[in-house]
């Protein structure tokens, strides 16, 4: 469990970067620069995260992502298990509508007109003026009420519009039958003692993964909780091309 005490730790240090990164993350600024037909660092960081996914997964939501942490950090208090299946569509709606929204801005703009990765983050600092500590305690404020009221990880699950562009990126080398980061398992060695549904903070139903032989699952996280509490190593990581009976 060295591993997920190394994670959490990572998470905690960018939970506590966020005064300084929040607004390079911010989906509300690539909006503003997109109005005046600005490419923002938070619309650059999307399509980074899309390529990274297409290589390591989501990584990027297991082991860095501030609001990932917030959330996990709060699992301790509120550790039920979150429903998926359709619910989990409502990000793709507000990911969708985001980015046609963003369309529509740079048409009305007449285009690209420029690249600025400071647009809006006065000094390269993010929190600087009275309405940007508004926005970093309504958004921290937000991830707590829903963690504590709903359980693991809700945001990621229902409101994370990244979420859908790096899922693409998996989708993408999954088709491409490309090597990337990703999970397998040795069914045959599996006792079915269930610690790892119990500990995925994604609430997967990995057991049932591992019996079925496909370990792909795209709200995996990357994060390995999975793969270091299983007794008998059945799960592991692997950068090999998805195996067949996966595709």
């Amino acid at each position: 469990m060295k591993r997920q005490k190394w994670r959490i730790a990572l998470m905690v240090l960018f939970v506590l970067s966020l005064p300084v990164t929040m607004f390079y993350l911010s989906p509300l600024l690539t909006l503003q620069g997109a109005r005046r037909g600005i490419v923002t660092s938070s619309l650059l960081f999307v399509g980074a995260a899309a390529v990274a996914a297409f290589f390591f997964g989501r990584v990027f939501c297991g082991w860095i992502c501030p609001g990932g942490a917030v959330q996990e950090l709060l699992i301790q208090a509120n550790d039920r298990r979150v429903p998926g299946g359709r619910y989990d569509l409502i990000k793709y709606g507000i990911a969708a509508a985001w980015l046609a929204a963003i369309i529509i801005f740079f048409v009305q703009a007449g285009g690209i007109l420029a690249v600025r990765p400071l647009f809006g983050i006065k000094g390269g600092f993010s929190l600087g003026t009275p309405v940007s500590y508004i926005m970093f305690y309504v958004a921290m404020g937000g991830m707590v009420v829903l963690s504590l009221a709903a359980g693991r990880r809700p945001f990621c699950h229902y409101g994370c519009m990244l979420a859908p562009f790096m899922i693409a990126g998996r989708y993408a080398a999954k088709i491409a039958g490309t090597p990337h980061l990703h999970l397998e398992a040795d069914s045959e060695k599996c006792i079915d003692c269930r610690l790892c549904t119990k500990n995925c903070p994604m609430s997967l139903d990995v057991n049932a993964m591992v019996r079925s032989g496909d370990m792909f699952s795209p709200e995996c996280i990357s994060c390995g909780a999975c793969v270091d509490v299983c007794p008998k190593k059945v799960i592991s990581f692997s950068g090999a091309p998805l195996k067949k009976q996966q595709l």
